[in-house]
């Protein structure tokens, strides 16, 4: 039986720059959100969007790892776990936090930030984890990357939209008003439209390999919603502000995390399955949590 690892996942390069155009353009519509009162509002008030940043990019990479490590015997879904871990949050979280109720201000914010961060940490975080275990690291060094397409893809997914979109907002917060919501829905319904491109050329594979990579998936995704809450729980946050957290700790820019597995890992199928297959997970059960959260009532309860 063909594994994972030994299967061709199928695309085409114009696909491939497709994703990596429309996760920017998704990136750029995030930035348009970022102002210097975001970075104030996290000063005066940094008790929240501290939180759930530590426990968005120190703990979760690290969860994921574990979970690699331990569980999965499969490099390349171990490497997907982590690619997705280490990718900031989306702008679906701040969506299902207005859905549950929770402080949406704080959502927003660290969105922002942690796509700022991202810049750096995304790729830094990623290769560190993957060089501590020894079977990702063996995949790593087997393959070989063109720094050049990596540099490229970056820039495109993450340098020039969040720089562009950051010199909007401070230069024509008017115009950057006017654009955030139709360029936020058109991005989303382009690369639902090229997502569903690939899932659909890929159904097959999906299909094969899901026993394979959707308990891992869905393990990892539980440990980040338990440890996103639990950590707010225990610091004392108010309930919107723990949902806040929750929901950005366990929803990651999954569109990201698609557009880097295509770009930088089209030889192994099991990064980009495991990425999608974690985006299914956020679309079907994060809006059964934001309902859980919106439902929910009582001082500690959140």
């Amino acid at each position: 039986m063909e594994t994972i690892d030994q299967a061709q996942f199928n695309f085409n390069p114009t696909i491939g720059l497709a994703v990596l155009v429309m996760v920017g353009f998704l990136v750029f519509a995030v930035a348009l959100d970022l102002t210097w009162g975001q970075f104030s509002r996290v000063l005066k008030k940094p008790k929240a969007p501290g939180i759930g940043l530590v426990a968005q990019y120190v703990f979760l990479p690290a969860v994921a790892f574990g979970v690699g490590v331990l569980w999965v015997g499969t490099p390349s879904i171990a490497l997907g776990l982590l690619l997705v871990a280490c990718c900031p949050a989306g702008a679906l979280s701040n969506y299902l936090t207005g859905v549950a109720r929770g402080n949406v201000a704080t959502s927003v914010s660290m969105t922002a930030i942690s796509t700022v961060f991202s810049i750096l940490l995304t790729p830094l975080l990623f290769g560190f984890w993957a060089s501590r275990n020894p079977e990702t690291a063996a995949v790593l060094r087997q393959i070989r990357t063109d720094p050049m397409r990596v540099v490229v893809a970056l820039l495109i997914m993450l340098v020039v939209p969040v720089t562009v979109g950051m010199c909007i907002r401070a230069l024509r917060p008017a115009t950057a008003d006017n654009i955030r919501t139709p360029t936020r829905r058109i991005a989303g319904g382009v690369f639902a439209v090229v997502v569903a491109t690939l899932i659909l050329g890929n159904i097959q594979l999906l299909g094969n390999f899901a026993r394979e990579a959707l308990p891992p998936v869905l393990v990892t995704f539980g440990i980040a919603v338990a440890l996103g809450w639990g950590l707010a729980w225990v610091s004392g946050l108010p309930a919107p502000d723990r949902r806040a957290v929750t929901l950005e700790v366990a929803f990651q820019n999954v569109a990201l995390a698609i557009g880097m597995a295509v770009a930088f890992f089209p030889s192994l199928a099991g990064v980009a399955i495991t990425a999608i297959l974690w985006g299914i997970v956020h679309l079907s059960v994060g809006f059964a949590i934001a309902v859980a959260f919106r439902r929910s009532s009582g001082p500690h309860v959140a």
